[in-house]
């Protein structure tokens, strides 16, 4: 029950006991309260009778939060409980625990909440602009790595290790591995990362659009706790970004014209399903988790659509997941070619022979893009196959998020307006097909030139001939 002490004939203290919020035990919670001095002292005692019944609920309830004690770690622990885990998709959400729990919790996560002020967070940017503060650096084996390792088996090594067996892979072929791959692999062999992993690109710091992720976060978090009344104000609203020198980001990768032409000829003698898949991307600009979550009754091949309404993709420590697009514009219906519709129909009665052959072995998911039993592929399959099929034919290298880019550029060069494209792609706001492609809009600045001159000429020539008239 909340007792309460009179500190004066206007101000008392009300405590109340609770269980602690970390560890064993409990605590005492005091909540201070002033009256005017206009009020009786029966008005004071019934008031202060009245508030602590009030605070004593709060407390009991875990409404009441005192920021004066709860660390910002502890109240990232709770609002990720209470918030996070409950509105965000998995994917958002395990990206801001990434950035939590690599930079944001590591250099504030000790400090009391009501402590936190401006210059603790301006000296966090930054840290945040120096070189070495990118956890995502890729580590790559050397010699004595690889020599290390020949001839043990990897998946032998994968599964006593607790990897991936194609993380040997990578690294016998000289790609690189994370952080956290690496330590795990030193601890196993007992070594060190210096002599036998290193760094790729180690200068390499946080771009500018990363800085202002972590800032975005940390106010939305703090925001929170202002809501809850555990802190006076928000100190990251009275923070400005450092200025970062922003490195020059490469244009959105994709094919040209000619190359379209190869990668199509290269096709024609692979598996139906990845012909499809891929006809399909670029003919829609359709994203690979909505290709993955596409199933027949999106599909309407007398009309030539295909409605997106939900995405399938694999997020770490989730698993595969099926949920709604991000935002609303994700639900979209998208007009297909004829040949595509083709390819498309062509593909659903290469599945039902499929479903045939496999009888009552067929798992019946109704996706679109199966294996030969019906059975869902992995989300991230499709762009697996498309990078391991560039390599076997040559092609020159694009991502197969750089096929929905190579099929914006064949919108852009088709003349199609900025919002139908907008609306095509998914995208919430046009300024962000603007900023995505504004290098191959600017280059189609030279034809809009050639453009004016043909409308010059014309007109020019008409008005000399009606003068001359």
């Amino acid at each position: 029950m909340a007792s309460i002490e009179w500190r004066g004939e206007n101000v008392c203290r009300i405590i109340v006991s609770k269980p602690k919020l970390f560890g064993k035990g409990y605590e005492k919670v005091k909540k201070t309260i002033t009256f005017p001095a206009a009020m009786s002292k029966k008005q004071r005692k019934k008031e202060a009778e009245k508030a602590a019944m009030i605070f004593e609920d709060e407390v009991k309830s875990g409404d009441y939060l005192d920021g004066e004690k709860i660390t910002l770690a502890n109240f990232v622990a709770i609002w990720i409980k209470q918030y996070a885990e409950k509105e965000l998709a998995p994917s958002t959400l395990t990206k801001y625990k990434m950035r939590l729990e690599k930079r944001i919790l590591p250099a504030l996560g000790h400090m009391k909440l009501a402590q936190i002020q401006p210059s603790h967070i301006t000296a966090f940017y930054n840290s945040l602009t120096e070189p070495g503060i990118r956890m995502d650096v890729l580590y790559l084996a050397t010699e004595a790595f690889i020599k290390l390792i020949e001839g043990k088996s990897q998946k032998s090594l994968g599964e006593q290790i607790g990897v991936e067996r194609h993380v040997f892979a990578r690294l016998r072929n000289g790609k690189g591995i994370y952080y956290e791959t690496a330590q795990k692999i030193c601890a196993h062999f007992d070594i060190v990362p210096e002599g036998h992993f290193a760094l790729k690109n180690p200068g390499k710091v946080l771009s500018a659009k990363s800085v202002r992720h972590h800032h975005t976060l940390l106010s939305g978090i703090l925001t929170y706790a202002l809501e809850w009344n555990l802190i006076k104000d928000n100190p990251v609203k009275r923070v400005r970004l450092p200025s970062v020198t922003k490195a020059k980001s490469a244009p959105a990768n994709y094919y040209d014209d000619k190359q379209i032409i190869d990668l199509l000829a290269a096709l024609e003698d692979e598996p139906i399903k990845y012909r499809t898949i891929l006809y399909l991307t670029i003919d829609t600009g359709l994203r690979l988790s909505e290709i993955a979550g596409l199933t027949w009754d999106m599909v309407d091949l007398v009309q030539q659509t295909v409605t997106v309404v939900q995405q399938r993709q694999y997020v770490e420590n989730y698993g595969v997941i099926e949920r709604d697009p991000k935002s609303n514009s994700g639900i979209r219906p998208i007009t297909m070619s004829n040949m595509v519709t083709q390819r498309l129909a062509e593909y659903e009665k290469h599945q039902k022979r499929m479903r045939l052959q496999c009888g009552a072995f067929w798992h019946d998911s109704n996706f679109v893009f199966t294996h030969d039993d019906g059975r869902p592929i992995f989300p991230r399959r499709p762009s697996v196959w498309f990078s391991e099929f560039i390599k076997r034919k040559k092609l020159p290298h694009v991502t197969f998020h750089g096929l929905r880019h190579t099929n914006a550029s064949l919108m852009i060069a088709g003349g199609i307006d900025i919002v139908t494209l907008s609306g095509r792609l998914g995208h919430a706001d046009k300024n962000v097909t603007l900023n995505t492609y504004s290098h191959m809009i600017k280059s189609k600045e030279k034809q809009v030139a050639n453009m004016m001159d043909q409308f010059y000429e014309t007109n020019i020539k008409e008005s000399v001939n009606r003068r001359d008239y």
